[in-house]
């Protein structure tokens, strides 16, 4: 058996800049450390297409490089990391410029993932720790990508997009939802796997595990109901701001779009017919570790956390 090799990725989220280590031996990828800083890259995102604004570009490039450096110090060489974004760049009509000056910060070349990608390794890095999904859902800041052996849906449904054009008008974020997944699904799901940090704060929340308790073996797997997000709503929607940040398990930096994102997420299920589905924290960032190691032989089939 070929000895362990250490990859790493950074992703560039539209509401966070989030990173992974992870080593990889005999087909399964081990997890090793992450970070996540909240960095809302997409701050004044609309409907359509924005313009990234200079001080979100600092707090990224500033959370980016503390991301290298975590990489760093788990002895992830340079030629073993990946550094991505998804529709936190896709939407931006300045992002040759952005994208730039966060390559500065990071030392490695930017890629900018489409919708299909995104969606595609989205479902592979779901797949390395819940192997029975059929589709998986990733609800990210800026949108909401679905995916299946069939294809894949995106839509500009995300939480911090939700937030900039609905607030906490969940019935407004409701009848946005229905309207761009009004097509359906042609074939039952049997099985839906979630993904994205507002998928991981709802168990969090359910389970009470404080932020910096966090670890991906406690909440990987967790089937949240749609019950379960009806209570958290319940429970959080009328409270102040300030008395949000306190609350178990919720990042004080998503107080502001959890409301949106839960909605988004209990719309779906709603569209799906469906009473519950299964977190993974195997998503995106695994799968693109498992894609840079498939190029240096190391093939990839399952997930380890603990």
């Amino acid at each position: 058996m070929r000895g362990a090799m250490k990859f790493g990725a950074i992703d560039v989220g539209s509401n966070s800049v989030r990173c992974l280590a992870v080593s990889s031996r005999g087909g399964v990828l081990e997890y090793i450390a992450s970070g996540a800083w909240i960095t809302r890259l997409t701050e004044g995102i609309g409907s359509g297409s924005y313009e990234v604004r200079p001080e979100a570009v600092g707090r990224s490039a500033t959370a980016i490089r503390e991301a290298r450096s975590l990489l760093d110090r788990t002895g992830t060489g340079p030629e073993n990391m990946v550094f991505f974004a998804t529709d936190s760049l896709r939407s931006a009509v300045n992002r040759s410029r952005a994208a730039a000056e966060l390559e500065s910060a990071s030392g490695l070349h930017l890629r900018i993932l489409d919708s299909g990608k995104e969606a595609a390794l989205s479902r592979a890095g779901a797949l390395l720790g819940i192997k029975d999904a059929d589709r998986v859902f990733d609800l990210g800041g800026g949108s909401l990508e679905i995916s299946g052996e069939d294809g894949s849906v995106s839509v500009p449904a995300g939480a911090v997009r939700m937030r900039a054009r609905f607030g906490e008008d969940q019935a407004a974020i409701r009848g946005e939802v229905l309207s761009l997944l009004s097509k359906g699904f042609p074939d039952p799901v049997r099985c839906l796997a979630g993904v994205g940090g507002t998928s991981s704060t709802a168990v969090m929340m359910l389970k009470e595990i404080p932020v910096s308790g966090y670890h991906p073996a406690m909440i990987h797997g967790h089937k949240v109901t749609a019950a379960d997000l009806e209570a958290l709503c319940r429970g959080i929607s009328g409270m102040p701001m300030e008395d949000r940040r306190l609350v178990r398990g919720l990042e004080p930096g998503r107080a502001d779009i959890i409301v949106p994102g839960i909605v988004v997420i209990r719309t779906l299920l709603e569209v799906m017919h469906l009473n519950e589905y299964t977190h993974s924290e195997t998503d995106l960032l695994w799968a693109m570790c498992a894609e840079t190691a498939a190029t240096q032989g190391f093939e990839s089939s399952a997930a380890k956390m603990r």
